[in-house]
């Protein structure tokens, strides 16, 4: 394949996974900020908004980690396809839920198509790219939680207005329609993974990820950044307007501003974790974060506008994710990637719903309409962000020792 070729086929496949993870994390990232109108249409506590995410998270985090050791003996194609479809049917099934337990089951279904998603889309991209541009891919494939952010939620905010709260997932199953015309139309067989198995069977993932000093650290990094995020972010929309003074009208508006300026954001954090690398950008972006969360979230400074707060918060929580996934991407072999990153995607899932579910614990709606037990959760949030931060230090450490040692046909992956 020619270098022009390579380019192509390069950007061809950077466009069709961040139409995947577009599509994924719209029908991940809609929920949360319709909390809201889920309690006021069903009659649910607001406090409870975290168990809807949660479930979701809870069912692709097992999901991923039954599925992990068998990911990487199929076509990457292949399960994208049929995992994009089954998202298609049970997000369009969320329209006929009425309850706060037909909610849970059906995100529970939800996610169970979800978590491989992400899995796969993200060892195509290292698959395709060599380690010395992976970040800076990495970074605008998850621009599509930037641009899910600009354009899918508060296009469904509105939808919802005019319509219903049910009416942004048939919006959603819409787009899966489209994800999956596309990747069957556009993306070659990817089965190049499994042609470097040999005759040979490799060993079970698990006992070659044992093996691997950088394992544990990361799953560790990635748990507790996981856990940090999501005991906030289920509840935004709930904090921004009862504890806030935030106008429903302009949730819409509050998110296109904070995905538009994350969408930038990331590109540059991907380029200098390239050039300085993983763990300084982390930290640099951990420190703005605590700032942000003091600020926003713990404190609750009125004077500081909730529109810049929530910006900062969508810059340097992007930011922080970016570096965390190119990282990780580096840690396990080619023929393994899959299903390592289906462990991550489990990890990250499991994490997610237990700090979803936890904010559920320490917040209450008080007598006065306010989000009561935001400050501890916060403080919370903060002290597992100081530790992914730290531990994404041991992890870079591993990494720079091995990498000098690897061959050169493997480097250039």
């Amino acid at each position: 394949m020619s270098k022009t070729d390579t380019k192509h086929f390069e950007r061809r496949v950077l466009l069709l996974m961040a139409l995947v993870q577009f599509t994924n994390i719209w029908d991940f990232m809609i929920v949360m900020p319709l909390g809201p109108d889920f309690a006021r249409s069903l009659g649910i506590d607001a406090g409870h908004i975290g168990w809807i995410a949660g479930s979701y998270s809870i069912s692709a985090a097992i999901t991923g980690v039954l599925i992990a050791r068998f990911l990487d003996r199929f076509d990457r194609r292949s399960v994208l396809l049929f995992n994009l479809s089954g998202l298609m049917v049970a997000t369009l099934s969320m329209t006929m839920a009425h309850t706060l337990a037909q909610l849970i089951a059906v995100r529970v279904v939800t996610g169970m198509f979800g978590g491989p998603i992400i899995a796969s889309s993200l060892a195509v991209i290292a698959d395709v790219f060599p380690e010395q541009r992976r970040g800076e891919a990495m970074g605008k494939v998850l621009g599509s939680f930037s641009v899910a952010s600009v354009i899918g939620v508060p296009l469904g905010l509105e939808i919802a207005r005019m319509f219903g709260w049910w009416a942004p997932f048939v919006a959603v199953s819409a787009m899966a329609v489209i994800a999956v015309t596309t990747i069957r139309i556009y993306l070659p067989p990817m089965r190049h993974h499994l042609d470097r198995r040999g005759a040979a069977a490799p060993p079970p993932l698990f006992t070659s990820l044992r093996h691997n000093p950088a394992a544990v650290p990361a799953l560790l990094m990635t748990a507790a950044g996981m856990f940090a995020a999501f005991l906030i972010i289920p509840n935004i929309s709930a904090h921004v307007q009862q504890n806030m003074g935030y106008p429903r009208a302009w949730l819409g508006l509050l998110y296109f501003c904070g995905g538009s300026s994350a969408f930038f954001t990331m590109r540059i954090a991907g380029k200098l974790s390239d050039r300085i690398g993983y763990a300084k950008t982390c930290l640099y972006a951990t420190f703005g974060l605590w700032i942000v969360l003091f600020v926003g979230f713990y404190a609750q400074i009125h004077v500081v506008p909730v529109l810049a707060v929530f910006i900062a918060f969508m810059i340097t929580m992007s930011s922080r994710n970016v570096t965390i996934s190119a990282i990780t991407s580096e840690i396990p072999k080619p023929q393994e990637r899959a299903g390592f990153m289906s462990l991550v995607s489990a990890v990250q899932h499991l994490m997610s719903g237990a700090g979803s579910m936890c904010s559920t614990f320490m917040l209450k709606q008080t007598a006065d309409a306010r989000l009561g037990g935001m400050d501890r959760v916060t403080l919370i949030s903060m002290a597992a962000f100081g530790l992914s931060a730290l531990l994404i230090f041991k992890v870079e450490k591993v990494i720079k020792k091995r990498r000098p040692m690897l061959p050169i046909e493997m480097r250039m992956l």
